[in-house]
């Protein structure tokens, strides 16, 4: 699994060459996540996130009230267990609402934490099963891989991290003729992240992201004045680079956190 994800990281980012690129306005993601531990190695936890788009033309979630100031809402209930010393695993419930689909993700993951000299570096893999409001089931694999360190600051901790993770299309639930109508690569993050304790339960993180999606576009033909074809129309790839804000404030009700844990 290491050597898997570490490859990942290597060989994706040639993947981009030779196709276009639209650069998305600035999006805000603050987020809470609470966490409560059970028995001596269960984890039971919940995330919300809200999206603001800088452009208030994205911001469409509902058409008046004060959903009406948000791109997309997040809920997710999970439960994370200690494997062994350095394997985790767990599974979650994951509902995301914006003005169209509607979506559940349900999906397992298995997490490996190790080190790579004085750093910790954590592997991750899940598996998303998508139900999308009145559009086909689908699912897709999660990897992600995150190198950081652990800073004592004072009587604090500060924890800068870099991390990276690829979202790869499953043929599961899908029909054989769409295959060719979708990439195999969904979308990648690459995500700089500063983690500060302020009490050993209390944290607050905030991160700058590269979020891209992946996918085809059809480019019609072009004609002139007198209706003659100038170029003939064409499918090609297209990368949509969406520069993200974020800000998570994490709290742990009785245990404290670990920067093994998916929650951390």
């Amino acid at each position: 699994m290491k050597k898997l994800c570490l490859l990942l990281l290597l060989s994706l980012p040639l993947t981009t060459f030779a196709q276009s690129k639209v650069t998305a306005p600035v999006a805000i993601w603050p987020e809470l996540q609470l966490s409560y531990g059970v028995k001596d190695d269960g984890l039971l936890f919940f995330r919300n996130q809200y999206r603001v788009n800088t452009d208030s033309r994205f911001n469409d979630l509902r058409t008046t009230g004060l959903l009406s100031n948000f791109e997309r809402v997040e809920l997710s209930l999970g439960y994370e267990h200690k494997l062994t010393e350095h394997w985790r695993g767990g599974g979650l419930v994951h509902y995301a609402a914006e003005d169209f689909p509607k979506m559940i993700f349900y999906a397992l993951f298995l997490r490996h934490n190790g080190k790579l000299s004085s750093l910790y570096l954590n592997k991750q893999l899940m598996f998303e099963y998508i139900d999308q409001e009145k559009q086909d089931i689908y699912g897709r694999f999660r990897l992600t891989a995150e190198l950081g360190r652990r800073f004592p600051v004072g009587s604090k901790f500060l924890t800068p991290e870099i991390s990276y993770e690829a979202a790869l299309l499953s043929d599961f639930g899908k029909e054989d003729n769409n295959a060719s109508q979708e990439r195999l690569i969904d979308r990648t993050q690459l995500k700089v992240e500063l983690n500060f304790e302020v009490t050993e339960k209390l944290r607050i993180s905030p991160y700058f992201m590269r979020h891209t999606e992946y996918y085809y576009v059809e480019v019609p033909s072009v004609y002139d004045e007198q209706n003659q074809l100038e170029q003939e129309g064409y499918r090609t790839k297209r990368n949509r680079v969406s520069p993200v804000i974020g800000l998570e404030l994490r709290y742990s009700f009785n245990r404290a956190a670990n920067t093994a844990s998916i929650t951390y």
